[in-house]
């Protein structure tokens, strides 16, 4: 048989496809060409089938195609273990009210190329930005030159603050100043950012996000779903975090989250919904006949100690159906990549046990589809994007044993550490270090810019 040359192959892994119809293949390999994965399966077959300009020898590393974080506040990127709550401020100048709104596009790069790095180093490829960057097109630009792949909408997207509620975002003059309540605003800042997906191929891309709950009306909702369907894009917003929000919802327009968004006819498989910590009987029955995309971020919903004793949905929906993903929300009080363990922690607890290998799911092919991209990415499967992830193999817990499903990289996907990293099948990320820029000068600036900003609202 005549071979086909492409540009890479990866040999000799320990695959995880991501698919279920086929998920695993040990020794596998993987042929790329042009960025798209066009092949995928046992080695000797792969070989047989395609020459290649290079190849990677993963060494028996477990290869898995790039996580997907759904659901990651850059404001607070730079603060992990911050002494003040995100979602409080404190008596000292230097707070996260004072710090999030005081961002410039300096900041914002340096920021955001320092997570780029830390995300890579855990396996995540694509990095959702939820609604708090406000130099966009810094962020989109770092991004872009360290080859990965973002998500991006409008900064503080509402229209009434009006609810004692929004408190909780801690506003002050600075914020209120740069992001005003105001339809007209979210929605023309939603339309530059749509603007990034004319490019197919660009990494960075746009989506229609709102702040959500009580501080949007109906009528910001409706134009902003107006909006998302006209540019075939997803809508997204925060939703029923906790129980003083929802009974705020409640109280200001009659309905709690699901049922209000399925009212203004946004429960849609065009639309993903953050949190979702307090659902009832009837929400669980018109989220599973509607089949909107759920981010779930479990660690944020024991750490404020919303579930338990609220009841957990998750698990039971997941089973019957629904596409959930996972985020971590702020890494000022947890690390990423740990949505995925405290997702099996948080479902035995409350009694209604995952399988071992869900959240890999949830961090792969789940993901891609909730942030309207599961024809592009989530898997390593033929005509995907060749995003991909090789991970390292240094003693025995970090080989996976009679496990076909990806048990492993739901148990200790954040602790194994990562070797290479392929995104539109271009090296990034290569024996643990950043290819397409200089990490040490990346950590540096981001530190420094970190420190400039403390400084100066001190001395405000």
């Amino acid at each position: 048989m005549l071979k086909k040359t492409v540009g890479t192959l990866i040999i000799n892994g320990d695959i995880f496809t991501g698919d279920r119809s086929q998920p695993h293949y040990r020794p596998g390999a993987i042929a790329i060409s042009d960025g798209v994965v066009v092949g995928v399966g046992g080695e000797q077959e792969i070989l047989a089938a395609y020459d290649a300009t290079r190849k990677i020898d993963a060494q028996g590393a477990l290869v898995h195609p790039g996580f997907i974080e759904t659901h990651f506040h850059s404001t607070g990127t730079a603060y992990h273990g911050a002494p003040f709550s995100p979602l409080s401020g404190t008596a000292s100048k230097v707070n996260y009210s004072s710090l999030k709104p005081a961002t410039d596009p300096d900041i914002t790069a340096a920021y955001t190329a320092a997570a780029a790095c830390s995300m890579l180093q855990r396996g995540f490829t694509l990095y959702f930005e939820s609604g708090t960057v406000f130099e966009t097109d810094a962020f989109a630009e770092t991004l872009t030159k360290c080859g990965v792949r973002g998500m991006v909408t409008a900064p503080w997207a509402w229209d009434d603050m009006s609810s004692a509620m929004n408190d909780g975002y801690g506003l002050n003059e600075t914020l209120m100043r740069r992001a005003p309540a105001d339809a007209r605003r979210v929605i023309d800042q939603c339309k530059h950012e749509l603007a990034r997906n004319e490019d197919d191929n660009a990494l960075v891309r746009g989506y229609v996000g709102l702040q959500g709950g009580s501080s949007s009306t109906d009528e910001l909702i409706r134009e902003a779903l107006r909006l998302a369907t006209d540019s075939n894009a997803i809508f997204w917003a925060h939703q029923a975090f906790e129980p003083d929000d929802d009974a705020q919802e409640r109280k200001a327009f009659g309905d709690g989250g699901t049922v209000r968004m399925h009212r203004l006819g946004a429960l849609g498989p065009n639309t993903t919904l953050a949190h979702m910590n307090m659902l009832d009987e009837q929400d669980v029955e018109l989220i599973l006949a509607m089949k909107p995309g759920l981010s779930w971020c479990p660690n944020n919903a024991m750490a404020y100690r919303i579930t338990p004793p609220h009841k957990c949905w998750f698990p039971h929906l997941y089973r019957n159906g629904a596409s959930v993903s996972l985020g971590v929300d702020t890494i000022m009080i947890h690390p990423i990549g740990i949505a995925g363990l405290m997702s099996l922690y948080l479902s035995r607890l409350v009694g209604d046990r995952l399988n071992d290998s869900d959240p890999f799911y949830m961090q792969t092919i789940d993901a891609a589809r909730n942030v309207g991209l599961g024809d592009k990415v989530g898997s390593l499967t033929v005509g995907k994007r060749a995003d991909v992830v090789i991970r390292e193999a240094r003693d025995i817990t970090h080989y996976s044993w009679r496990d076909d499903m990806g048990i492993l990289l739901s148990l200790s996907s954040s602790m194994i550490p990562v070797d290479t990293v392929l995104i539109d099948g271009k090296v990034v990320m290569e024996k643990g270090r950043l290819t397409t820029m200089d990490q040490d000068e990346i950590l540096a600036e981001a530190m420094r810019q970190r420190d400039l900003l403390a400084d100066r609202l001190s001395a405000a």
